[in-house]
């Protein structure tokens, strides 16, 4: 009887053991020859989705992600150069529908991070663009188009914005 339970026990608390290590959803890639980056899901009901540099076999946590009415959605991961700067962008979207507001949409927000001198620092010029975050779909009966739902998109916005 004894080991039954044991075996019960410990068959109940594998399933928490691994989603307090999250499962890469995005990467690993390389931002140079020491240091990688990635996306994450975390045990986090508010946060439920992370942006972590390694370096040097080192993960930092550099930011998450919050749930808005559902669960952030990484819809788009890229580099780019901006100023001489290697630059990540994400693009997070959360869906939303409320039928008794008349909403069933997305939302955006696109997040830059700047990498200098081996670190990972929010680009405020791109995560507080007011461009690059908005709604697409019916919201209070109105419908909305946002047009940087894609990376092709927000590069040619950002290299038209920075050069």
């Amino acid at each position: 009887m004894f080991k039954k339970i044991v075996i019960l026990v410990s068959l109940l608390l594998t399933p928490s053991i691994a989603l307090t290590q999250g499962n890469i959803i995005h990467g690993p890639f390389n931002i140079d020859k020491n240091s990688r980056v990635y996306i994450k899901t975390e045990n986090d009901i508010s946060h439920p989705v992370g942006l972590y540099l390694e370096r040097n076999n080192k993960s930092y946590k550099i930011d998450s992600y919050e749930t808005n009415g559902d669960v952030p959605n990484i819809d788009t991961f890229f580099f780019i150069k901006l100023n001489q700067v290697k630059n990540i962008v994400i693009l997070v979207s959360w869906h939303q529908k409320h039928r008794a507001e008349k909403i069933n949409g997305d939302l955006y927000k696109t997040y830059g991070y700047s990498y200098k001198n081996h670190k990972l620092i929010p680009n405020k010029s791109i995560t507080n663009d007011p461009e690059l975050q908005g709604q697409n779909g019916d919201f209070n009966g109105e419908h909305l188009h946002f047009k940087y739902k894609n990376a092709a998109s927000i590069k040619k916005y950002l290299k038209d914005k920075f050069t």
